[in-house]
Formats: structure tokens, sequence, C-alpha cells
């Protein structure tokens, strides 16, 4: 099988590998904001991304082609961002608040 398509050669072919590196980043991109009260939400918003290009390379691998899948994709990665920028704005999410301060060293 000749596959030429990008996210899947990035991700090797294999769904398990996108779902390893998603929660890699996700604890990556949490411990790097850990002062952010956002953090949370951002390393669960890249591992969710990393989690639908990992979908969308597995059903080019089974067959089912970029032309069906990336459009679906782009969709629902539209509607997600419109639906949390619109809930920030109108306040319905807020930081939430820390509890205690962490200490000066780290």
């Amino acid at each position: 099988m000749h596959v030429t398509d990008p996210a899947v050669q990035l991700l090797g072919m294999n769904p398990i590998f996108a779902a390893v590196v998603g929660y890699a980043a996700q604890a990556g991109v949490v411990s790097a904001l850990r002062r952010s009260a956002y953090a949370p939400l951002l390393g669960r918003l890249t591992a969710a991304l990393i989690w639908g290009c990992g979908g969308v390379a597995s059903l080019t691998v089974v067959g089912i082609s970029t032309a069906i899948t990336v459009p679906l994709a782009l969709t629902v990665l539209t509607v997600v961002v419109a639906m949390l920028a619109l809930a920030f704005v109108s306040g319905l999410i807020r930081p939430a608040p820390v509890t205690a301060p962490l200490p000066a060293g780290t």
C-alpha cells in the first residue's frame, strides 16, 4: 500500500501511537503552563487535536478518502473552537481559582 498522506506518515499509521503522543503532549502542556489556570484546558485541547489527526490517519489507512475525513474533522474543530470562544467571551468558563500558591523555587 502506498500512502502519501502527511498525517499518516507523521503518526506512523498507528492509532495507538497517536493516543500515546496525545497523552504525552497533554502532560507536557500542563506541566509547562502549571501556573496558568487554563493549563488543563489547553492540555486537553492539544491532546484532542493530536487524537483527531490520529483518527484521520487511521481512517486513511483503512481506505476512507481524506476528501471525506479532513472536511469532517475541520468542521468538528471549527464548531468546538467557536463554542469555546463563545463560552469564554460570555463568561461561562472562568479560570479556576488557585487554592495554594506554588513555592518560589518551582
